[in-house]
């Protein structure tokens, strides 16, 4: 099987800037990517530097961008992702420092992020001789989680990381996720608490990529979810630093509750804070384009909707439930 690789090609020791090369290798049917870079570091650059190490799917070390998608360059076999000449591209993945060709920097990347929410399990007692085995159902919440191999493709295809790169990731929210779900863990409060902080949990904007992106089906982002409606049900809105949740989860339901419907306006002033000035001067720009296009609700002045008693019923017993 003859197939032309485009081989994004970048050493900082003499280059500005990543340049492509193209080579062509006679590679077996049922060949990965993984395979096609092997033949081209045997047979035409021993200099060409990529990752790989189980070569089964299971350690993630080989996370490339290959046709402008991310994927396991292992696992990812040539026909299916040759386009109909033939080529094959292969980049870093996005969001990412590039150390040299297309090993990046799993530092910046991902580790710093995965110590940020304190990954490993608190036992909830001293350890002791004396066993505590735990059902398999209550463990079942977090096998899926626990199958996650940190190759990132989650954080490359994260729209909030491409903006941010602070934001902490759907990968190191899966780890929390995986601590915050085990049964034997004891500091589940603390965790949620940590994960709502700027830059933590309340930062993804559910554009579910990440689930789209990941190669083992966790579903990174509906973990966040889950992780979001614990944190609601303990009480937990929001960290120390990060009022605006809070303020924005209460208008949120009151709004509802009060009129049947969402008040827009008033949910965008109330979720920055009445007395805080720089957030609502902030608002301002926005305001005005929204009003130029006849889109600007105005805030304080909504009708209750038909069937408004109904839906307070409903919300305080949802309320009454959480309590």
């Amino acid at each position: 099987m003859q197939t032309t690789f485009k081989v994004s090609r970048f050493n900082p020791e003499t280059d500005e800037k990543s340049q492509v090369m193209t080579y062509s290798v006679t590679l077996a049917e049922g060949a990965t990517v993984l395979d096609g870079l092997k033949a081209i570091r045997e047979e035409h650059d021993a200099g060409l530097a990529f990752r790989a190490n189980c070569e089964r799917g299971s350690c993630g070390d080989c996370a490339l961008r290959v046709n402008k998608k991310g994927v396991l360059g292992c696992t990812t076999l040539i026909a299916a992702v040759a386009g109909k000449d033939g080529v094959v591209t292969v980049e870093p993945i996005r969001n990412v420092p590039v150390l040299k060709d297309l090993v990046y920097d799993m530092e910046a990347f991902l580790w710093r992020k995965l110590r940020a929410v304190s990954p490993g399990i608190s036992a909830r007692t001293p350890a002791s001789a004396e066993e505590h085995p735990v059902a398999e159902e209550a463990m079942a919440k977090v096998r899926a989680a626990m199958s996650c191999v940190m190759c990132g493709l989650c954080d490359e295809g994260c729209t909030v990381i491409a903006v941010d790169e602070n934001f902490v990731g759907p990968a190191a929210l899966t780890k929390a996720y995986r601590a915050i779900f085990d049964p034997r863990d004891g500091r589940q409060p603390e965790r949620l608490r940590a994960i709502s902080e700027p830059t933590g949990m309340w930062d993804c904007a559910h554009c579910f990529e990440a689930n789209g992106h990941c190669p083992l089906g966790i579903e990174p982002t509906d973990r966040i979810f889950e992780m979001r409606d614990e944190a609601i049900r303990q009480g937990i809105r929001s960290g120390t630093k990060n009022p605006k949740v809070r303020r924005h989860y209460d208008s949120f339901v009151n709004s509802v509750k009060r009129s049947g419907w969402l008040d827009e306006g008033r949910l965008a002033i109330e979720s920055e804070g009445l007395l805080n000035v720089p957030g609502l001067l902030h608002l301002l720009p926005t305001a005005a384009r929204a009003m130029k296009r006849g889109k600007a609700p105005l805030p304080y002045f909504h009708r209750r909707r038909p069937g408004a008693d109904a839906i307070q019923r409903i919300v305080e017993k949802a309320e009454g439930r959480k309590e």
